[in-house]
């Protein structure tokens, strides 16, 4: 294997104290995705019934997004990696912050599509934040530095909808607003206090061209790296499950155990509370002892194990566990396959495996929850959970087979 396979970087240049207030900052930047995200869950589709009555629009204005997404992460990531985190960030942010506030002011449903669009063409902010975290890692705190995604996932989802719920007793719009303006507050943040992550001689020298934007290009570039098809598969069960397993498990919890939103709420914010937790005292402690491939495959196991439970407990009080469970583990996924993945590709490539990395989730936003909802409709309500357990067991297999990566050592993938 040559050494231009592998992530081997020189020493990163932020290190000590400016790391960690730089990662702190990684960890704002995330966590005031997450929150703008979720934040407009509870909302939107109270925004769109004045427009439209189908539940099909709501389900689409997340497609348009996620499609964007798919489209535009993967080239991102290559910019990036050949301008620098910062300056992707920044813009990422920014378009971010300008379709908030346009679906705030909304006025027509093409105006709220053009939010989402806007959104999902700029939304490379928690992609590059992840290629920025690979920068200023060294390989024994990888898994520790990649924990920051979970804990960000973890809070944002507590810290969300609540803030929805406060904002949205001064208008149904204004939690869009609110999340516009944490995200110019990020901009603001960046803009002072973040320094730059891929130094000149560490970026890519090769040209952009019309294939750098082709998002299936980078995808099949970043396959073709050792290890990787396998770890990429793996990712892709993943997010399937998950994104369809979110889209059906409130509706099937409401629907066997008669539950008001209210207390639905109160268990997605117990999962977020979970998360975090995991993230910030277990997960790095795990991980370095069992090692990113068994920490991803028991992640697996746990995750399908935990929904498929909810499918059997005789009352909603036994949910919690099933929850617990649930969020617990698979909170260890991405900081073990962050980690597996950044140590497998060079400096220079670390934002284009994070676009990849996006791309691949968002594209599996749009297939899980309509293979989740046919299963619900057709099958019965309780299948996905059961199917999501299996596909799950079958991804863990396949990440058992995977071979991590040792740093290389010696010269640089990039000289020296």
């Amino acid at each position: 294997m040559s050494v231009g396979t592998l992530y081997s970087p020189k020493k990163p240049i932020i290190e000590g104290a400016a790391k960690q207030r730089a990662l702190f900052l990684i960890l704002v930047v995330m966590l005031m995705d997450i929150i703008g995200l979720s934040i407009l869950i509870p909302v939107a589709p109270f925004i769109v019934q004045r427009y439209s009555s189908d539940a099909f629009t709501i389900a689409l204005l997340s497609g348009i997004y996620a499609a964007a997404s798919f489209v535009a992460a993967p080239a991102l990531g290559h910019i990036s990696d050949r301008v620098g985190r910062r300056p992707v960030l920044l813009l990422s942010v920014l378009g971010s912050a300008i379709g908030y506030f346009i679906f705030g002011i909304g006025g027509a449903l093409w105006v709220l599509f053009i939010s989402r669009l806007i959104d999902g063409i700029t939304g490379g902010n928690f992609s590059t934040a992840s290629a920025y975290i690979a920068d200023v890692s060294t390989a024994e705190d990888r898994p520790k530095n990649f924990a920051l995604i979970g804990l960000a996932w973890g809070l944002g989802f507590v810290l969300g909808p609540l803030l929805s719920a406060v904002t949205s007793l001064i208008s149904v719009d204004a939690p869009a607003f609110s999340a516009g303006i944490l995200s110019l507050i990020s901009v603001i943040l960046m803009v002072f206090a973040l320094p730059e992550s891929l130094p000149k001689e560490r970026r890519l020298t090769a040209p952009l061209t019309i294939q750098s934007f082709n998002p299936l290009v980078s995808i099949r570039d970043v396959a073709q790296k050792p290890g990787m098809p396998i770890l990429l598969v793996v990712i892709c069960i993943f997010a399937f499950v998950f994104n369809g397993l979110s889209s059906i498990f409130s509706k099937f919890i409401a629907e066997r155990f008669l539950v008001n939103a209210t207390q639905i709420a109160t268990l997605f914010v117990f999962g977020g509370v979970v998360i975090s937790l995991a993230q910030y005292f277990f997960v790095p402690w795990v991980i370095k002892r069992l090692g990113e491939k068994l920490s991803t495959a028991l992640s697996l196991v746990g995750m399908g194990g935990g929904s498929a439970l909810a499918a059997i407990v005789p009352s909603f009080a036994w949910v919690y566990p099933t929850f617990l469970l649930r969020s617990g583990m698979g909170g260890f996924f991405w900081a073990a396959t962050g980690s597996l993945a950044a140590a497998k590709m060079q400096s220079h490539e670390q934002g284009r495996l994070a676009g990849v990395n996006s791309a691949l989730q968002n594209l599996m936003a749009v297939f899980g929850p309509l293979a989740a909802g046919a299963a619900y409709d057709v099958i019965s309500p309780a299948s996905p959970l059961y199917l999501g357990l299996l596909i799950m067991v079958v991804g863990a297999g396949i990440a058992m087979i995977i071979k991590p990566t040792a740093p290389v050592v010696g010269k640089s993938a990039w000289g020296g």
